[in-house]
């Protein structure tokens, strides 16, 4: 099937990357050819900038590597960040520099605790860091904010989201997008052991089961949207 593809795709003009193409199963692994040359089994890929895998601590992967390169957007910016410049340049960098790449594909994160914790701690250090404070002077996280007045990362994460799913649950035509939020997963019985987390169980405990049909109402999903970034800010 994926030779047929190959074919097909030389017909429009298209060429199929072989060095660029993997393979990811969470089942047996069997030898895949594509012209001859054999295709490599990978366990993460990245895709559209996002981190894809079947490990089962995948989405805690991916916000840890989203905090490692904004890190690394921080130290390009070190010039700015770690200079004299005023406080008010320095959180217009943070806003639009930094927290679209913390923050990038959030819509489609599961706001764990230990996600939330991550984000979280890792806009308070960039925070600290740009004032020229040490964790060991105890100042609290309220005083620092008030002096900086970046835009919260996790409010602002869990605003995205909140928003994406409500677009989701407005789709009216019977795209994969809202095929896939609604799927139940696999017949059968699960493991044993605490369920895994699901991308809608924090949508679930502020607009309960039928959230799809809530969210319909624009007016009415809107008014629930404080109460979803509240409950993040809570729970950290």
């Amino acid at each position: 099937m994926l030779n047929t593809l190959h074919e097909e795709s030389r017909k429009v003009g298209l060429e199929i990357n072989l060095t660029k193409t993997n393979i990811m199963t969470n089942h047996t692994e069997r030898p895949i050819y594509m012209e001859n040359s054999s295709l490599i089994y990978v366990n993460a890929y990245i895709y559209l900038g996002k981190q894809i895998s079947f490990n089962q601590q995948n989405n805690e992967l991916e916000v840890e590597r989203r905090v490692n390169i904004t890190w690394k957007k921080f130290w390009s910016l070190k010039e700015i960040l770690k200079s004299d410049m005023t406080i008010r340049m320095k959180a217009k960098v943070m806003n639009t520099c930094l927290l679209p790449s913390l923050t990038y594909a959030c819509q489609t994160w599961k706001f764990t605790r230990t996600v939330k914790n991550k984000i979280t701690s890792c806009q308070r250090s960039m925070e600290r860091s740009i004032l020229k404070i040490k964790k060991i002077q105890k100042i609290s996280h309220t005083d620092i904010r008030q002096k900086t007045k970046v835009i919260d990362a996790l409010s602002h994460s869990q605003k995205l989201k909140w928003r994406w799913a409500g677009h989701v649950a407005r789709l009216s035509d019977n795209r994969w997008t809202r095929k896939t939020t609604q799927w139940t997963g696999p017949l059968g019985q699960r493991r044993r052991g605490r369920p895994n987390a699901h991308w809608a169980d924090d949508i679930i405990k502020v607009a309960r089961t039928q959230w799809l049909r809530a969210a319909e109402n624009r007016e009415y999903w809107s008014s629930l949207e404080e109460a979803f970034t509240f409950q993040g800010e809570g729970s950290c």
